[in-house]
């Protein structure tokens, strides 16, 4: 045997799941195909002094029990600060703070009758209990849905959770939200997602909950330095309890032996042998590229096939000369940049993109989130530069006609003018970009379709249905093989939770 454990994939949840099986002492063994660690959570230089988040751009979900088990907070882990953000309307209004006093506002507080604040007060009721009953489920395999109906049981819960279960989010706004103006200042609900998931897709928030028992918060914002310090300081934790990094090393094959995991086969050809053997990849790579047709039987194979993967999205990441001038907003100009600035989620534009998406078209005009990391940060930066960070969905895997290589240029200049049609300068303070594609995201990051949380986080694949229900609890069918990526309970965002699960699930087996 020559290790006790070999994890396929070094992003954070393989880290993290390396840092707790070494702490328990076990050998541990981390296989990556890049030549470098951090797998979604990373920081690149694009351009001679310009640092980018190139996938993932923020946290919020990293769990205080791991900060603290790692040490993460003392070997660097620093937060800059993140605010609320803006959306903009193409009629030239925009949602901003409730206490910004401007026409233009339409979230200015008192702008709503008084139907309309008792339906916007329920309807976040409504989400607050839902995300309080799978909120103590974070740490640990997930749980059945009898038992959460069990534990629910005779409470207003209980009727929460069924509603979740059997109503799509729309569906919701009409059974809480009075009036269109209502239903369309939530008309973004889950747009990233979905045209219309289900409404348990909204218990996915949970992830976000303070800490049950000492009431700490999962840190919120960018980390100072970029994602690739988070991924740093957990490298550091695993290395230090005696973890083994191996990178330029990408695995070929599982080694099934008398259907069981044994180890695995490199693209140099070379075989490691393992008690167990870990995947941090997404489910379509684990079961349909490392393990041979033979091993994976067939009803499963057309399960994992069908897992919402399709609907991805595009990153637009530019050195920007000046912080753009958004033209509707008429508050203080530093405000913006301290947050995210979104255009186009009206119902009908979320509407229109779902049409080209479905249409295997990539969208005339997709939700534009856009942010400024290096106005918090200005480490990421040259002195009179900003690095914009733009965050883009949805955006179909395939496009039907022609690929994404050869669409790059025209959907670039689209993206430019629609985010300059609400700032005019932005065009012109453009003095590099990169658009990174679906087709981008799964070349480089290794994520099937471009999917960044390997599984969408619809409704359908959440909790119990975790990829899938005989994958939830981090185990394959397979004996000897573990799930610990970002398609795994409690979901896809930079929290290290599927990791810490996964290595607490192995340990009770070994």
């Amino acid at each position: 045997m020559d290790t006790d454990v070999i994890i396929v994939g070094a992003g954070h949840n393989g880290l993290v799941a390396a840092a707790y099986l070494a702490q328990a002492g076990l050998r541990v063994d981390l296989f990556e195909r890049r030549a470098f660690t951090g797998g979604s959570a990373i920081t690149e230089e694009l351009w001679p002094g310009f640092k980018f988040s190139t996938c993932a751009h923020m946290t919020h979900a990293i769990h205080p029990k791991i900060i603290r088990d790692l040490r993460l907070t003392e070997r660097g882990l620093a937060m800059c600060t993140r605010e609320g953000g803006l959306r903009l309307c193409a009629d030239g209004t925009y949602y901003g703070p409730e206490d910004h006093d401007s026409p233009r506002n339409l979230a200015t507080e008192g702008r709503l009758t008084a139907e309309e604040q008792e339906g916007a007060r329920r309807y976040g009721e409504f989400k607050r209990t839902l995300n309080d009953t799978f909120a103590p489920y974070r740490l640990g395999p997930p749980p059945t849905l009898e038992a959460v109906r069990a534990k629910v049981a005779g409470t207003p819960a209980a009727e929460v959770l069924e509603q979740a279960l059997t109503t799509r989010i729309r569906g919701l706004h009409e059974v809480f939200l009075p009036s269109e103006f209502l239903k369309e200042k939530y008309a973004g609900e889950g747009a990233a997602v979905g045209r219309n998931p289900l409404g348990l897709h909204l218990a996915y928030s949970s992830i976000n909950r303070p800490e049950e028992g000492t009431g700490e918060e999962p840190p919120y914002g960018y980390p100072s330095g970029g994602m690739g310090v988070v991924s740093r300081v957990m490298e550091e934790a695993a290395e230090e309890a005696g973890a083994r990094v191996h990178v330029s090393r990408g695995v070929d094959r599982f080694l099934v032996e008398e259907g069981q995991v044994v180890g695995v086969r490199l693209e140099d050809g070379s075989e490691v042998r393992s008690r167990v053997v870990v995947s941090n990849l997404d489910p379509k790579r684990t079961f349909l590229k490392l393990l041979a047709p033979e091993h994976v039987e067939g009803g499963l194979r057309r399960r994992i096939e069908g897992l919402i993967t399709h609907v991805s999205c595009y990153k637009f990441l530019a050195v920007i000369s000046e912080l753009p001038r958004w033209k509707a907003w008429d508050g203080d100009p530093d405000r913006p940049p301290q947050g995210s600035v979104v255009l186009g989620h009206s119902r009908a534009g979320i509407d229109a993109a779902y049409d080209d998406l479905e249409g295997g078209r990539a969208p005339e005009a997709p939700v534009v989130s856009f942010s400024i990391p290096s106005f918090t940060d200005p480490s990421l930066t040259q002195p009179g530069y900003h690095t914009a960070s733009i965050w883009i969905y949805p955006a179909p895997a395939r496009l039907r006609e022609g690929t994404w290589d050869e669409v790059r240029e025209g959907v670039a200049e689209r993206l430019i003018d629609q985010i300059t049609a609400y700032a005019p300068n932005f065009r012109g303070s453009i003095r590099d970009y990169r658009l990174r594609t679906p087709l981008d995201l799964e070349r480089e990051n290794g994520l099937t379709d471009g999917c960044i949380w390997h599984v969408q986080h619809a409704g359908e694949h959440l909790f119990w249905n975790r990829p899938l229900p005989e994958l939830a609890a981090y185990r394959a069918p397979l004996k000897g093989l573990y799930l610990c990526g970002a398609g795994q309970h409690p979901g896809g965002e930079v929290s290290g939770i599927p990791g810490h699960n996964a290595a607490q699930e192995i340990l009770k087996d070994m």
